[in-house]
């Protein structure tokens, strides 16, 4: 785990929620309008998780968001068919609606299935001005290097392999 890290990953609140719960350890993530012609890429392993909260939630973008939970990469799985999409079902926190307006957003079918491994932090880290990261893009830039200082994964390694085997048996069984 990076001592510090400058980069967080936006993600609906209540799958990052979940994550943090150990409920899940599966995003669906195919990218937002401000992201590169390409679509998204992992582009950082480890990331702070942004909460956010999805579109036609309504209100303003809050001013202050606490980052909560840390979470590092561990599979980015590209998934090009609907039907093994479909499979993944109760897996992950996104009702079967968006995931499916997922898939077929841009010129590409297809999303990245990423299985995190997520580590709740020993204290939160608000952040003042979360307004300035506010547009739909999925990875930003913060102003600072924050340290990491988790004090508990969300799952412990016998549960997190466990869930990772089902969405690696529901991809490929």
């Amino acid at each position: 785990m990076l001592p510090r890290n400058r980069y967080a990953l936006k993600e609906w609140e209540m799958v990052c929620d979940r994550l943090g719960r150990g409920e899940d350890v599966l995003l669906l993530r195919k990218g937002g309008i401000l992201e590169r012609r390409d679509g998204f890429r992992v582009e950082h392993r480890e990331f702070f998780l942004f909460p956010t909260r999805f579109h036609g939630q309504g209100g303003e973008p809050p001013a202050r968001v606490d980052l909560r939970l840390y979470a590092g990469v561990e599979e980015d799985l590209p998934v090009t068919d609907l039907d093994l999409l479909r499979r993944l079902e109760g897996l992950h926190a996104v009702p079967w609606e968006d995931v499916e307006r997922r898939f077929h957003y841009g010129n590409e079918k297809g999303v990245h299935a990423l299985v995190l491994r997520a580590w709740r932090l020993d204290r939160a880290h608000p952040l003042e001005d979360a307004r300035a990261y506010d547009g739909c893009r999925s990875w930003v830039e913060l102003r600072e290097e924050i340290p990491v200082v988790a004090a508990a994964p969300a799952l412990g390694d016998a549960e997190f392999e466990a869930k990772r085997r089902a969405v690696r048996d529901a991809l490929h069984g």
